[in-house]
């Protein structure tokens, strides 16, 4: 509130977009200060006092609603000295009525967001790197979600890709008895797998396993070809072992990904985009808008290929910067399918999938699938795809096929959906040399990180992860604590260690540091948030009156005071912040910031004082109302925040 409007103000005086408003170096110069003119000093040719003195004369003569003094300062700066009675006596009792609805806007008309994250490979257990994708993809869904746009949130299943294909393979011919071609009976199959082994765990060993079998065997290499083409062309009864195969690992990652209270709207299989025709209206509509192009010659040649980049000489030779929509064998690449499929999201495409219900998922809510044996959507109580946006969350490996597909839909004409196709690219999750070690990798001492490897099986499964995690929030607490609330914590100290990374981070796993239950931590949030609760529990167990009125506002507030009110008046403006610039970590700043507050205001309300009195046990009762209203405050602050990040709100720990 405070910060937003002095922004807005040297804005419209300044003609600049941003502006930045921080803490000043020493607090006797105020409570904010901007050194907007330090930065602009060299571009307007000016001495940036000269500069911040008739900024600061135009501010003065329209005051910002919660400043009461303005000056400058050496060498440029322009300082601000807020009125925190006047801020209390507006925010507080807003926190108070609106309660958990606090920092919404008002209900309107918006547009649909489609989100697509998760997306793993349905052919062995996930890992932490997964996990990374799922929350930051969740997270921002129900950013969005709050700030009242519908929502769509979809987990794409590549059903048909050589990964599915490999463990397939592996099951029917790595070990014997083998399945003869031809044959129609293929359940026997299934009594390869051990019965005291999750499927997800055994495919992953197999998968592991396969790879360095498939590199000395040529006679696994063409059973793979064939394979591939039995699953491809949708031929039973191989298509239909794949399919229950790939179902029985996503029931796997649907089951791990709930544990951090993650869930979909629907689950879109590649096999459906394939069966739909979804590519073959695309290539038709991309050859109709001169969108691909025919190579007769050169190093792509019989491919259709997206003009992008041309052909360039290397010191290797001639190369293409084109990329290849359909190859030359007639195949269609992950690229060309993913044109298709961006074209479904926004509702472009003349097709559309079959949909059936999964089933219901942990929040109360029906999970929908694509599926050949579905209804149609006009059948349906609710309606997928047709997104005014679309954000998909995948790793920064996948940068320049996310580029190509926003260049197809620009080659078509669709200039506003490729404007409106974000790829939210994160880097990846590696291993710490420690972490790799423990986990049975070659050492190498030279090496920063080592990366997860589904070939080689060297990466950590979500499920152990959440396991040991909720093991150390056990072992660390001072008590004992109950299975559901053990299970609470681990999701919320997971979710903000993967939160809390900025996008262009890599994660280097390193177990000692993710286990960490202090410091900037979820656990830490959960704490402060759980210790309010037990405040407001125990008032109103003595009951204490604590009726809000402008009166028990203080004529000046304590340090910590204002500084708890700054905090909490920045929650409104954080969130659509944060949903502009769908960086997450600065979600978990801010819930970091929140929480320190409350607890340096909890523990020294008055630090000026030797003596701190707990707020239930105050003589002076406007002041006993003032700050146990401010710890009900902060309780709803803190609970919108831990929701957005998709974290419990404990009340008792």
């Amino acid at each position: 509130m405070i910060r937003e409007e002095i922004v807005e103000s040297i804005k419209r005086i300044l003609g600049v977009e941003e502006v930045p408003v921080n803490l000043p170096p020493k607090r006797e110069m105020g409570d904010f200060s901007s050194a907007i003119c330090l930065s602009l000093a060299r571009v307007k040719r000016r001495p940036p006092m000269d500069m911040a003195k008739e900024v600061a004369e135009q501010l003065k003569a329209n005051l910002p609603s919660y400043i009461e003094e303005i000056t400058v300062s050496p060498p440029g700066y322009i300082n601000f000295r807020a009125n925190w009675p006047k801020l209390t006596r507006t925010l507080i009792p807003e926190v108070l009525k609106k309660g958990d609805l606090f920092g919404q806007p008002s209900p309107v008309a918006r547009e649909k967001v489609f989100i697509e994250h998760t997306s793993v490979n349905p052919n062995k257990a996930m890992h932490i790197g997964h996990l990374r994708n799922s929350v930051l993809g969740d997270t921002v869904a129900r950013v969005f979600r709050w700030l009242g746009y519908k929502t769509e949130v979809c987990n794409y299943i590549d059903d048909t890709g050589v990964q599915v294909v490999d463990v397939v393979t592996a099951l029917l011919y790595l070990v014997p008895p083998f399945f003869q071609e031809g044959s129609t009976d293929i359940e026997s199959m299934w009594n390869k797998v051990p019965m005291d082994q999750p499927f997800d765990y055994f495919c992953w060993d197999l998968y592991a396993r396969f790879q360095g079998e498939m590199e000395k065997d040529p006679v696994l290499q063409g059973k793979r070809e064939w394979i591939l083409h039995q699953i491809e062309g949708g031929h039973p009864p191989i298509s239909v072992f794949a399919k229950d195969l790939a179902t029985r690992i996503v029931t796997s990652h649907l089951e791990t990904v709930a544990e951090l209270s993650i869930f979909y709207d629907l689950l879109n299989w590649e096999s459906d985009i394939i069966h739909q025709g979804f590519w073959g209206a695309t290539f038709e509509l991309l050859k109709e808008k001169g969108g691909v192009r025919y190579e007769t010659e050169g190093p792509n040649q019989g491919c259709w290929v997206v003009p992008f980049g041309g052909i360039v000489k290397t010191d290797e030779g001639v190369k293409s910067l084109d990329k290849i929509l359909v190859r030359s064998n007639g195949s269609v690449t992950y690229t060309g399918k993913d044109t298709a499929y961006q074209l479904w999201k926004f509702g472009l495409l003349k097709r559309d999938f079959l949909y059936k219900p999964w089933g219901i998922q942990g929040n109360g809510e029906t999970l929908w699938t694509t599926a050949k044996d579905g209804q149609p959507a006009t059948r349906l109580p609710k309606e997928f795809g047709k997104a005014n946006q679309v954000i998909n969350v995948i790793d920064v490996r996948q940068s320049y096929p996310q580029e190509v597909v926003v260049e197809c839909l620009r080659q078509m004409g669709f200039g506003q959906e490729a404007d409106r196709s974000i790829h939210l690219a994160y880097e990846v999750v590696n291993l710490s040399p420690s972490a790799a070690k423990i986990l049975g990798a070659e050492e190498n001492e030279e090496k920063r990180s080592v990366a997860m490897s589904g070939r080689s099986g060297t990466g950590v499964k979500a499920k152990d992860f959440i396991e040991m995690v909720k093991k150390k929030v056990v072992e660390k607490a001072d008590h004992p604590l109950e299975e559901n609330v053990a299970r609470a914590l681990a999701s919320a100290a997971i979710r903000y260690y993967l939160l809390r990374f900025s996008l262009e981070s890599q994660i280097i796993f390193d177990f000692d540091e993710a286990l960490k239950t202090n410091g900037d931590t979820g656990i830490y949030l959960e704490y402060a948030h759980a210790r309010a609760c037990s405040i407001l529990r125990k008032t109103e167990e003595r009951k204490i009156e604590c009726d809000w009125t402008e009166d028990v506002v203080p004529v000046r507030l304590t340090e910590t005071e204002r500084d708890l009110m700054e905090v909490l008046s920045r929650f409104r403006s954080e969130v659509i912040r944060v949903s502009q610039t769908l960086r997450m970590s600065q979600l978990t700043e801010y819930a970091f910031d929140l929480a320190t507050a409350f607890t340096n205001f909890y523990e020294h309300p008055d630090p000026e004082s030797d003596a701190q009195t707990p707020f239930i046990h105050l003589q002076d009762g406007n002041l006993r109302t003032f700050r146990l209203s401010l710890v009900r405050a902060f309780q709803i602050v803190m609970g919108n925040t831990l929701r957005l990040m998709g974290m419990p709100t404990l009340e008792r720990i």
